[in-house]
């Protein structure tokens, strides 16, 4: 719909003249008519006319996910997204904040240690376990880089199956982390696919929450790593030793924010069924749950 084809319409529906609007705009009644007749209307004019006589216009729009949504639902959900990625932004910030600090410390013991080998030499070998440290904060930080950049790893698919993703509406999920920030930003998300979302703060609750639940109560588990009073990895390994075999197969998936390859590996062998670098994107998260159902 044309810009002079909306103002007409608002105005006969309103009672008012073209020319009554433009004296509430301050402008001359020519100067309207002429900007409506050549459709030279910018679109702050034409949202100052829309706000003197009181409208709000919203309108539907098909979107790629093939939904319909109303301008002003849309608006709202573009909103919802951008906070969610400041909060993104903000872990990923948090994380940077932590391998920095790994990095200088890494320095202060590389330093000292060849400082000792220039004296006598004695603690040469210190020198090389020092680097190797260095290499495994390294490997650490591009990991979690690629993470939050929503780049793919080699072992899996570059894009979710809407499907799929859709599936997983009215799944519950007991996420589990210390970090309140990476709660708010993963229950976000899920919470926004239909997910049913419960937390925790520890791998002791984990545990209680499971045994305290009927079979099955739970479809799956997102389980920090590192947590105080008990880690994911012990409440891991009770949780599958649990005497009910619905109760003790309950997909776990881990999250840590340190990605070296050993812990991977070690949480593969305790029997977590994946392994999310914190902070992770979205995408990837869903793409993770959608695995188990």
């Amino acid at each position: 719909m044309k810009t002079a084809e909306t103002i007409n319409i608002v105005c006969s529906e309103l009672g008012t003249t073209k020319a009554e609007l433009a004296k509430r705009m301050g402008m001359l009644p020519s100067s309207l008519y002429r900007k409506l007749a050549r459709e030279s209307m910018t679109f702050e004019e034409f949202q100052k006319c829309l706000d003197v006589l009181g409208v709000t216009i919203t309108f539907d729009l098909q979107y790629p996910d093939g939904k319909v949504r109303s301008s002003q639902a849309n608006y709202e959900r573009l909103l919802k997204k951008i906070d969610l990625l400041e909060k993104e932004l903000e872990a990923a910030r948090k994380a940077a904040e932590f391998h920095k600090r790994s990095l200088q410390d890494l320095r202060t013991e590389l330093n000292s240690a060849v400082g000792y080998t220039e004296l006598g030499g004695r603690h040469g070998s210190k020198a090389e376990e020092y680097l190797q440290k260095i290499q495994l904060v390294l490997t650490s930080m591009e990991s979690t880089i690629a993470y939050a950049l929503g780049e793919p790893l080699d072992d899996e698919p570059e894009a979710e199956n809407p499907e799929d993703i859709q599936a997983l509406k009215g799944k519950r999920v007991l996420l589990v982390d210390d970090n309140a920030l990476n709660r708010e930003i993963m229950r976000e998300v899920l919470v926004g696919h239909g997910l049913i979302v419960e937390e925790g703060v520890n791998g002791s609750e984990a545990v209680a929450a499971v045994k305290a639940n009927e079979p099955g109560y739970y479809h799956f588990i997102l389980m920090d790593i590192e947590m105080p009073v008990m880690d994911g990895y012990e409440a891991t390994v009770k949780i599958r030793k649990l005497p009910n075999r619905i109760r003790a197969n309950i997909p776990i998936i881990a999250l840590t924010a340190n990605a070296v390859a050993k812990n991977r590996k070690r949480a593969a062998v305790i029997g977590m069924d994946d392994f999310l670098v914190k902070p992770t994107n979205s995408a990837r998260l869903l793409r993770s749950l959608a695995k188990f159902q």
